[in-house]
């Protein structure tokens, strides 16, 4: 008898490991840079950001010829590692000077971007199994950069030569203009072939914008307003945000977002463009006079130098691919980001 019970408790154990194993399936690595371990929804995270910027400069990129010796799609994967490298640098930079450790506010907000982005790109994160976890530990890379450019970038002070150089460049660049980043939300009033709809059409397209400005003035988030409502096709990607250069946009935007609105708040009007009504919040204005020029300029000199400094210990690491990372390839979600 005590042998059978016996025999029944390790077939129980047995089980219950077994359950353990398979309930705690391992995560998949596709590379190891510098000992560090790279899974592959991190992975799959850079190679979309990757994805998305080489769109957006050559939007048929997929059927161009090889780049570097590489097909389209080898380019952006090694793209895409090779931006993981570069922010284990930032890691390593971080850890060494001691500013490795996240405030509780850089935390929360970071917990909160990662939540943002899961609930609004949901093909995304279902077929390839992200969770906010993952893309938490995306945007602590950045944060963790953010901190090295400040801390190691400020320990380099540039000559006089060096500064005139970085303004020449930015000037002939025109980064020497005044610049915006808004959040808006737009209702079109036109149809697709830009025509103005008709008036009861373009009656309900204003009261929708009413509606909106409302939200947005008595408290609403104007970026979950934006995810909500918004009829701009980048929307998904860029959660209703522009930053831009005066002379780039509408003269009735412009005149709203460099003269009339206040930083920070709702601008109590909508405002007509081209493309129909908008409720718009001017995050940010950058007007540009010397001593903001000067602050530019050693600003990109400071942030070339960590870059070389950061670019040059990553090409000092090890990096193994393994073979999940073979069977990984382009992305294509439509218009899901």
């Amino acid at each position: 008898m005590k042998s059978i019970s016996r025999t029944l408790i390790m077939l129980v154990l047995a089980s219950i490991m077994a359950f353990g194993l398979t309930g705690c399936a391992k995560e998949t690595i596709v590379a190891t840079v510098n000992s560090e371990k790279v899974s592959e929804p991190l992975y799959r995270i850079f190679l979309w950001s990757t994805q998305r910027g080489l769109e957006s400069i050559l939007p048929n990129i997929w059927d161009v010829d090889p780049i570097e010796g590489k097909t389209p799609e080898e380019f952006a994967k090694e793209r895409a590692l090779k931006s993981i490298t570069y922010y284990v640098a930032v890691k390593q930079k971080a850890e060494e000077a001691g500013i490795n450790k996240l405030t509780k506010e850089e935390k929360s907000a970071i917990k909160e971007s990662a939540k943002n982005y899961v609930e609004t790109n949901k093909e995304f994160v279902t077929n390839y199994g992200i969770k906010q976890k993952d893309y938490e530990k995306f945007l602590e890379y950045g944060k963790l950069e953010e901190k090295v450019v400040s801390q190691l970038g400020g320990t380099y002070i540039p000559n006089e030569e060096e500064l005139k150089e970085a303004m020449k460049v930015l000037e002939e660049e025109g980064e020497f203009t005044s610049s915006a980043t808004i959040t808006h939300v737009l209702i079109k009033n036109k149809d697709e072939q830009g025509n103005t709809l008709p008036s009861d059409k373009d009656a309900e397209a204003k009261k929708r914008a009413e509606d909106v400005l409302n939200q947005a003035l008595n408290g609403e988030d104007l970026t979950i307003l934006a995810r909500k409502y918004s009829e701009d096709a980048a929307v998904s990607t860029n959660d209703g945000q522009y930053t831009f250069k005066k002379g780039e946009m509408e003269e009735s935007l412009e005149e709203v977002v460099f003269n009339e609105a206040k930083i920070g708040a709702v601008y109590p009007k909508l405002i007509e463009t081209s493309m129909g009504y908008e409720i718009v919040k001017v995050e940010e204005l950058n007007d540009m006079d010397e001593v903001t020029m000067k602050e530019a300029a050693i600003r990109k000199i400071q942030q070339d130098f960590v870059n070389h400094e950061l670019s040059e210990l990553s090409a000092t690491y090890k990096v193994e691919k393994t073979e999940s990372y073979e069977n990984i390839h382009i992305m294509n979600l439509g218009e899901e980001s």
